[in-house]
């Protein structure tokens, strides 16, 4: 009854301000109180709605609108080289007589040009970093203004980002986008989000483009706009805009993964191809994805949460993002809570590599809230005389690099080194380093060394290597690979080293690249055409990977030249981003139903699955073992196939295991598998739990178990490794590294130490890499420390074991080969 009485009441108000329309004056607001006086002048040319119309400000500023039975907003098209003073929108009201807005004249802005913040899916109403990051990044580098792609989330959520995350607060004009989890219960869906951030679409100009917001279709309670109320502003909107501004859309999800723009209604629909669109912009998949639509060069973007690790296990991050006439110019992920960080990876007293004669400088330097724009490297005598000063060159967005000749008459002695890294606030980050400059012995290689062809060595992820112990580190290498890496396994085989990167801004840096064992030279690098997330298979001569975008590449191994191509019948979210199997040569990958067998000699496709489709992407590896194949889809099922035909056998997504980052791994034929809070150990005929293990820390790692004669190893999000007895599963010991330096984990966030790098086992140690940059040995009885090393970057792929060395990627897209 009250809600029909509101209604009703809200009808009444409209109609009697629709009787007599909505007047007003957009103004140079110089006071910034937002009322105009004799001294402010009118603003020419400006676009005023009521939601559907749009108007166009007068010489004088002035504007009148008729209306319309939705109208709840008076709003401003906030013009380029502007920021409005109090708020785009003013709220209809029966008592106001004229709907007024202030502007003011931004100093820096420009008009070929302008950049901003994104922030999405955030789901929290607890203060953090990385809003202090975010701010601290818009006022470093003059962003034009911050936009968030929704789910802030729920009624606390959205309480709390309207008090602490607005444009009072954050120092440039916050905009939001309306997500699923922001319509609530109320009078209608949006009617919270209406109060705190006004119309849930709208548009604004800034720098040469004209960006658009409009609202998410439908969420947890209905809301009062349709389609058709978007559809016909839009119209009206875009027929006032100059037909040569590049347009961005904002939206809380992806209209289509298609070429076609086209927003449909009942009753009407718009192509947004013939406006300009250059680029849509979206959350709500807690990924970190970007692609070009076909050729139509529109490119969509989404982004995991700032807060805390995406669902697939995405690096938490905001975007900054830069637009031309030519639409998004740049795209630069800044991945939260990293504060400060600068580690020397080469020379360190834990070994220098080096280049024949000449000494690599290898530095990784990050710091979320402003850029590093140089580092210089300098090296001392003992005497504290300096002998040798370089400015290092980036790599990527973590890595800086160079190298420089060293007299044979230095070998030996002791050195102390200083990094320097400027970030662009002028501010100067420092470290110090002291070492023996010797050179590394050369690695013997044997032509009977075991290859390591697939993540964990083998397709029943076992994890266990060939090393009888495992030692103190000793860096005898290290080499960028010019992107980002993030689950991709160093592959290792006929005297290389393979590994694919990412780009999930631009789409320019993903690659697969081929090293030299022994000395980590680049021998080849084949671009691909998107983010090669998970590991790469090697297979008599031939490279196997696929992309987020689901296309197959395979390479010859020996030149990197491409043998066959195969595209995937992935059609929409979420984008892949698991790890194939080669099995008696077929190479199985995909997900859902885009699962495939192919020949690995043609690309041509045996099977595809057919039983089963949905869920989230999964960042785990497939397992097969004795003709069955074990695949995953998170938020759905683990499913096992018959790998010879893709007949379905079983699935299972009871008692946590649908919610699941991790790959599964067989041992002594039964199949362990991570539940997001218990280890099951399952029957693989059947599919059955005949064991389990409670876990207390949330098992939603991308790590495999890793099971030994006496343990069953876990890695967590949140508390490090666990032991447990293999016969009584109890607890045995837990080594806990530290704070993970960006968080990874679905939903981790501080405190969290993380290991998303399956263990190795090598004799009686364990080799671990972590979130927080450090690789360790462990022993296996006591989970003791042994010796680590800092690589300065997140360790998320598994480490490889081959010719005796230790090769480990991390995300800065460094790949390290350490003597054991």
């Amino acid at each position: 009854m009250k809600k029909l009485l509101l209604t009703l009441l809200i009808a009444c108000s409209l109609q009697t301000l629709m009787a007599q329309g909505f007047s007003g004056q957009v103004f140079t607001d110089n006071n910034a109180d937002g009322k105009p006086n004799n001294a402010e002048k009118g603003l020419a040319g400006v676009r005023v709605s009521d939601g559907l119309h749009v108007a166009i400000t007068d010489a004088n500023g002035n504007y009148h609108l008729p209306g319309h039975t939705k109208t709840r907003f008076i709003f401003i098209t906030t013009p380029a080289g502007y920021r409005f003073t109090k708020a785009f929108y003013i709220h209809t009201d029966s008592t106001l007589s004229t709907y007024d807005f202030g502007v003011q004249p931004v100093i820096k802005a420009t008009a070929a040009a302008a950049k901003f913040v994104r922030l999405t899916d955030t789901e929290t109403y607890q203060f953090n970093s990385w809003i202090t990051d975010a701010k601290e990044y818009a006022h470093n580098e003059n962003a034009d203004f911050m936009i968030h792609t929704g789910d802030i989330c729920y009624e606390k959520g959205m309480a709390f980002h309207a008090q602490y995350i607005n444009t009072r607060t954050m120092g440039v004009p916050v905009y939001y986008c309306i997500g699923n989890h922001d319509l609530v219960k109320g009078p209608y869906g949006e009617a919270l989000y209406e109060s705190l951030f006004g119309p849930v679409f709208y548009s604004f100009d800034a720098g040469p483009a004209h960006f658009i917001v409009t609202p998410m279709r439908n969420g947890d309670y209905q809301p009062s706009y349709t389609v058709d109320d978007v559809v016909q502003w839009l119209k009206n909107d875009l027929a006032n805009t100059a037909p040569e501004k590049p347009v961005i859309v904002f939206n809380h999800d992806l209209l289509t993964y298609d070429t076609l723009f086209t927003i449909r209604s009942k009753n009407d629909s718009i192509n947004l191809n013939e406006h300009h669109l250059k680029a849509w912009i979206y959350g709500h998949w807690h990924i970190n994805f970007a692609r070009t639509h076909g050729n139509t060069g529109i490119r969509s973007l989404c982004a995991a949460p700032p807060p805390d690790g995406g669902i697939d296990n995405s690096a938490s991050n905001f975007d900054i993002i830069g637009v031309d006439k030519n639409g998004l110019s740049f795209v630069q992920r800044r991945y939260t809570y990293v504060h400060d960080q600068l580690v020397s990876v080469s020379p360190s007293a834990a070994g220098i590599a080096f280049d024949q004669d000449k000494m690599v400088i290898s530095a990784n330097a990050y710091h979320t809230a402003s850029p590093v724009n140089k580092v210089l490297f300098s090296l001392f005598d003992k005497k504290g005389n300096l002998v040798k000063q370089v400015s290092l060159q980036p790599r990527t967005d973590w890595n800086w690099f160079a190298t420089t000749s060293i007299p044979a008459a230095w070998l030996n002695g002791v050195y102390t080194s200083t990094l320097e890294a400027t970030l662009g606030t002028g501010r100067v980050l420092f470290r110090r380093d002291t070492f023996t400059l010797v050179k590394n012995m050369p690695v013997k290689t044997s032509a009977n060394a075991a290859d390591w062809p697939e993540v964990l060595q083998n397709i029943q992820r076992t994890g266990v290597t060939g090393i009888s112990t495992a030692g103190s580190l000793h860096l005898n290498w290290t080499a960028n690979v010019g992107g980002n890496i993030w689950k991709s396994s160093p592959i290792c085989a006929a005297g290389k080293i393979f590994t694919g990167t990412i780009d999930d801004e631009g789409n320019h840096h993903s690659s697969i690249t081929a090293l030299d064992a022994q000395t980590g030279k680049q021998l080849w690098q084949f671009p691909t055409g998107n983010s090669i997330k998970h590991s790469i298979s090697y297979h008599n001569g031939l490279l196997l990977a696929t992309d987020a975008e689901g296309v197959t590449y395979a390479l010859d191994a020996a030149t990197g030249k491409l043998k066959w191509k195969h595209t995937g019948d992935l059609k929409n979210l979420p984008a892949y981003n698991s790890a194939g199997a080669i099995h008696d040569g077929v190479y199985f990958t995909g997900a859902g139903n885009y699962l495939q067998a192919l020949d690995i000699r043609t690309g041509q496709v045996k099977w595809t699955n057919h039983d089963w489709t949905g869920g989230e992407g999964t960042p785990a590896a497939m397992a097969i073992h004795n003709g069955q194949l074990i695949t995953s889809s998170n938020w759905n099922h683990l499913f096992a196939h018959n790998a010879a035909t893709g007949k379905l056998q079983w699935k299972r997504s009871d008692e946590g295991i649908r919610f699941r980052s991790g790959t599964p791994a067989f041992f002594d034929n039964l199949l362990y598998v991570h539940g997001i809070n218990k280890l099951h150990i399952l029957d693989p005929a059947t599919g059955k739990t005949t064991d389990s293990i409670p876990v207390t820390e949330e098992l939603k790692t991308m790590t495999a178990p890793l099971v030994t004669n006496g343990y069953i190893i876990t890695c967590t999000a949140s508390g490090g490794m666990l032991a447990f007895d293999k016969k009584t599963k109890k607890e045995q010991w837990r080594f806990v590294p530290g704070e993970a330096l960006f968080y990874s984990a679905p939903y981790s966030s501080p405190s969290s130490a993380t290991i998303e790098s399956t263990p190795l086992l090598a004799g009686n140690r364990l080799i671990a890499g972590a979130s927080d940059g450090y690789v360790y040995v462990i022993d296996l009885a006591t989970g003791t420390l042994i010796s680590r090393f800092n690589t300065g970057a997140p360790v998320l792929a598994d480490m490889a074991v081959y010719n005796g060395m230790l090769y480990v990627a991390d995300f800065s897209g460094n790949v390290n080969a350490f003597r054991l």
